[in-house]
């Protein structure tokens, strides 16, 4: 059985959607942040990456006219049982963008756990089982990658800039090639925002596997002006003299641009 991903017209099988696949839903309708309103125009909410914990950050898409199933009939029941195993949500985003790579999400979420096994006991509480197919009816698309930080990391989103969540996978001439593309690129990049790297995302070894786990060789969170600043970028006659050496360094690399969901 096939079915159809919104966003991009091709077809995935269902069975990707596995009972392990996660609690993405949970994010894709609500966050409970405190916010803190900058002026009429402009919201924040600060999160904190925490060194000690497993950070999964969770691709998804949901069918049309099924959000209120996720809402009413599946969300406030699974997210006590989350909560009682010590996960959190940390964040939820709005795709709006993808400009590079394999995967085109409409929705991004962070979570926070305190261990892989709690996560993994969450995973096979009963209850928790009984809910995970109301979520796998309404969810078209699913992808989710886990990591850690060397240490505590703050992060503002602001309501007026865009985030790009990147994933890459790395080629062996990536540990000479990359350094000089971060070298080479720096000064254009400085005419065009510049792009700041706000979160360093180290894959978690021994994570999770399966046909929905991305294992990429490193990771980020970047911070732009707005996706035309990117644009404006790699069609910088300076910048494009750089990128030869980041397609050099990476085999695959996935970015999609987002909004931070703030509570309406």
């Amino acid at each position: 059985m096939t079915r159809k991903i919104s966003t991009i017209g091709k077809m995935i099988p269902k069975l990707s959607f596995t009972r392990l696949a996660g609690v993405l839903s949970a994010a894709i309708i609500a966050l409970t942040l405190v916010t803190t309103p900058v002026s009429a125009q402009s919201r924040e909410a600060t999160v904190l990456l925490k060194a000690d914990t497993v950070i999964e950050v969770s691709y998804g898409s949901i069918e049309g006219g099924k959000e209120m199933q996720l809402m009413g009939d599946y969300l406030p029941k699974i997210m006590p049982i989350v909560e009682s195993y010590g996960g959190k949500m940390l964040g939820n985003f709005q795709v709006t963008a993808v400009t590079g790579g394999e995967i085109t999400p409409q929705m991004v979420a962070i979570f926070e756990w305190p261990s892989l096994e709690a996560r993994n006991e969450m995973h096979a509480d009963e209850a928790a089982k009984e809910l995970f197919p109301l979520r796998e009816d309404a969810m078209t698309f699913f992808k989710q990658a886990f990591y850690t930080v060397d240490e505590d990391t703050p992060l503002t989103f602001h309501e007026d800039k865009t985030y790009e969540f990147f994933t890459a996978w790395l080629t062996f001439a990536a540990k000479a090639s990359l350094p000089a593309y971060f070298v080479m690129s720096d000064a254009p990049k400085q005419n065009y925002g510049p792009p700041r790297f706000i979160a360093t995302l180290k894959p978690l070894e021994d994570g999770p596997n399966g046909s929905y786990v991305l294992n990429p060789d490193m990771a980020g969170i970047v911070e732009w002006n707005n996706t035309a600043t990117y644009y404006g970028l790699v069609n910088d006659p300076g910048f494009k003299l750089a990128a030869p050496l980041l397609s050099a360094s990476v085999s695959r690399l996935d970015m999609v641009h987002t909004r931070f969901a703030f509570p309406q």
